[in-house]
Order: C-alpha cells, then structure tokens, then sequence
C-alpha cells in the first residue's frame, strides 16, 4: 500500500525532457490498524545518520558513508534521520533528500496526501530513471524538472532523457504520471505487465529478471507480484540500493495474491545478494519508533516516524516469515506488519 540532502536544489526552468504513454492506476486497501495480531520476529535497528530541512530541500549530516546498513557494502551517501512529519503543513508540498550527486529522494508531505509516499530519482550518464509520481494534489514534474536543472548544471550538460517507471499501478504511486507524458524528453513507462514487459524486454513474466542501463549505472529490474500483479523491484547497481515499493517497508505490506508474493520474496532474496545491498528502500513509512506499533489507518501525522530505510535482514526476515505460514495471517514485526488481505 500505502505511503512515505544537501542539495541545494534551485532553478526555475523545465528541462528538455520525449513524449510518453499512457498509465492506469488501482485503488489500494483501506484497512485500518493499530493491528490486532500475531506478534513475530525481531529487527535490526535501522537508524540514519541525518537531519532534516525542506524543499525541497532535506539537509543531512556526515556519517552516511561510514556504517553498513545492509548486507556487507557500506553505504556511499546520507540520509535524514528524520522526515518531514505533517505536524507543520507550511513545509513544501515536496521535499527533497540529496542522497549522492546522482541520487535524490523524493517524499510528498502528508500534509497533501496520508499516504506520504517516496519518489526516486536515479541519474545516469545517459538518462535519469523516476520511480513513481506520488499520490496527487502536487507538481511533482516540477519539482522533477528543479532537481534535473540543477544536477545539469553542476555536470554542465544540456540535457538528460527522463524515463518515468512506477513500482506498481496503484493510485498513490502514478497519480502525477499524467504530467509527464507528452514532455519532450520524457518516455513514461506503462505501469501493468505488457507495458512494463514491452519497454524492458522481459519476454517471461514475473520469473524473468532484466537490466536496463542509465549510462554507467545499471538497475535490475525484477517482477515482484503479490501486493499488486504488476509490481516490480528496482536493484540499483549505484547506490546498492534494493528499491521494493509496496512490497516491503516499514508499514503494513498488504498482500493481495498471496502465493505470488511468497514467490517473489524469494526472487528477490535468491537474485539480489546481501554483500551488494547497502539499503533496502520502500514507498511509505507506517511504522512508528516503538518496535510493531504502526500508526493508525490514514494518519496524515507521524510523529516519532520510523527510518524509511530498511536492511537485507528484514528481507530475509520477511522471506521466512510468509514461507512458513500455513495459512496467510496477520503478523506483527517490530519494523514491518505482514498483511494478508
């Protein structure tokens, strides 16, 4: 389901960015919590080394590069300790993370949507690779277009292709698609499984596992069906990023076909090797600082909020935990809730 740098990030011109396709999008669950449920497992502790600030702009402190948050790769850039929380709604309507000089996050204020969903934008030498458009009610492609100005001018380059992927077609990940399309420069990619396999070549659907190149920055794309039947991963070979969408973070992982989930959690785990994980990044924040208490359905405030940044043994700890159901059933974890719907 649901959603959540010392950049400085400026410029008010759009970039030259080419024409895209069409999109659709789905509804996800309204299920409310504080979850009743089995209580399971254990987690790491994940926090980040980071302050805040907004616009579009998040600040971050050092740190970031010095501690291993994942499998044995450390990781290379910084991220906030703490987000934007909606308890103050004159904060922008987006705000902006610089990750690394090619690596943004980007995160829609829950003061517009409950949500508070994660965008990311990956630079490559060739072209830039959007994740996901946010919930709506913002301008996401100019908050786009403001980051990819300045990150040409620092490089001193005219222009970048964009090309806009979503982690899966529900409403609060490809509302802002819309913008994109039509864009010189822009190719958006069709978020169900013939426009996903179509742009990326997968001729096998969900088993088949494809890279697409940035330019010197590789992503595997990996099919990962079970919140949504058109939900992918995203391997960042960059920043050792293993990007999951809905399908794993600190929340609620609502699972709409069960068994395709419990295959695609294995997928990910038997493809993607601990030693090249730096983080494991999701689409929301649902979780709050106290292990397996989540905030209530449709909060739009988030006080005391838990990192956004997972690690590779959550994953595994997600892996053994729906492999071993008999049947699919509520469970409680301090850093995630496994949610069969």
């Amino acid at each position: 389901m649901t959603c959540c740098g010392t950049g400085e990030l400026a410029g008010e011109s759009s970039t030259g960015m080419l024409g895209g396709t069409t999109t659709s999008s789905t509804g996800d669950p309204t299920t409310s919590s504080q979850t009743e449920a089995t209580t399971s497992g254990t987690s790491s502790d994940t926090g980040a080394g980071a302050e805040t600030t907004s616009t579009q702009s998040v600040t971050a402190d050092s740190g970031g590069s010095e501690s291993s948050t994942g499998g044995t790769r450390l990781c290379g850039g910084e991220l906030p300790a703490q987000w934007p929380d909606g308890l103050d709604c004159s904060v922008p309507e987006i705000a902006v993370h610089r990750y690394d000089a090619n690596t943004f996050i980007l995160r829609q204020s829950l003061c517009t949507s409950f949500e508070g969903p994660f965008l990311y934008l990956l630079f490559g030498e060739d072209r830039v690779l959007l994740e996901d458009t946010g919930a709506g009610g913002i301008d996401v492609a100019q908050a786009v277009s403001d980051v990819i100005e300045q990150w040409l001018v620092d490089n001193q380059r005219g222009a970048i292709e964009l090309v806009v992927v979503n982690s899966h077609a529900h409403g609060d990940h490809v509302a802002g698609n819309p913008m994109f399309e039509g864009q010189a420069g822009v190719t958006v990619v069709t978020p169900s499984v013939a426009g996903l396999s179509e742009f990326f070549g997968i001729d096998d659907w969900p088993t088949q596992i494809v890279q697409y190149d940035l330019g010197a920055r590789t992503i595997d794309v990996i099919p990962i069906p079970g919140h949504q039947q058109s939900h992918i991963a995203l391997f960042d070979h960059g920043a050792g990023w293993l990007l999951t969408g809905d399908t794993l973070y600190p929340g609620r992982l609502y699972i709409d076909d069960f068994p395709a989930y419990v295959e695609s959690i294995a997928r990910l785990v038997d493809h993607v090797p601990a030693e090249a994980v730096c983080n494991v990044m999701g689409t929301h924040v649902e979780m709050t600082n106290v292990p397996g208490v989540d905030f209530d359905f449709g909060a739009d405030e988030h006080p005391d909020e838990h990192p956004l940044q997972l690690d590779y043994a959550h994953l595994l700890e997600l892996r053994d935990a729906v492999e071993a159901m008999d049947s699919p059933q509520i469970e409680i974890h301090d850093d995630f809730i496994v949610y069969p719907l």
